[in-house]
């Protein structure tokens, strides 16, 4: 079960990523209402967000990541902490509109996003290592199947998002802001779930980053 359980953490991880990163340009254009200034064809914004989503992420990659795993100890803690992250910079990007002259907050937003995002896929991603452990001869048919089933479900409800509501500015803002909360409350549910009833596995891997870390 820790292979059902864990590959959905990594799948809704992905899909909060990849559902944010497609949407911003249509959430920007067509909620926000940004329009273009001077020779520009689209609004710079659709560039200058995601860059800052992404800047966010890199920080949290390169800088706290390590620093969270090693305080925590575990799985669970930093992805609950990557629920709270997210929600804080997803949920208020609902109140945004194109009447408003407090649009600029989706700079920082994008930012507190970025950070929660990284840290939830992070975090999912060492899960698949737990999973795998030392056992190198399935790991390519496990990461396989992630992947494959990672694809199919982002591409499957992506199609769907882009064909239905890439114009609809009232439903972009609960795509926006619910679809990767949503993720990363469903990251944590199974991550409790499976730590629950394989906490032995768990225990484990944590008992072997701890002597790696006194050895180091």
């Amino acid at each position: 079960m820790q292979f059902y359980i864990f590959g959905c953490v990594y799948m809704f991880a992905r899909i909060a990523l990849n559902c944010t990163a497609t949407m911003w340009p249509f959430y920007l254009q067509e909620t926000t209402a940004f329009k273009p200034s001077g020779n520009l064809e689209t609004p710079y914004q659709v560039a200058a967000v995601p860059l800052v989503s992404f800047i966010g992420s890199l920080v949290e990659s390169l800088v706290l990541q390590q620093r969270i795993t090693l305080f925590f100890k575990g799985r669970l803690m930093p992805l609950i902490l990557s629920l709270f992250i997210t929600g804080l910079g997803s949920l208020p990007l609902m109140f945004l509109n194109g009447n408003t002259d407090i649009n600029w907050l989706v700079y920082p937003c994008a930012c507190i996003q970025g950070v929660g995002l990284a840290l939830m896929l992070n975090t999912s991603t060492s899960l698949i290592s737990d999973v795998l452990g030392k056992d190198n001869k399935s790991a390519a048919f496990v990461i396989g199947c992630y992947s494959f089933f990672d694809k199919l479900a982002n591409g499957l409800l992506l199609y769907w998002l882009v064909a239905n509501y890439s114009e609809d500015a009232n439903v972009l803002k609960y795509i926006m802001s619910i679809i990767p909360t949503a993720s990363a409350l469903g990251t944590v549910i199974l991550t409790y779930v499976g730590v629950k009833f394989y906490s032995d596995k768990m225990v484990q891997v944590t008992r072997g980053s701890e002597m790696r870390r006194v050895r180091e």
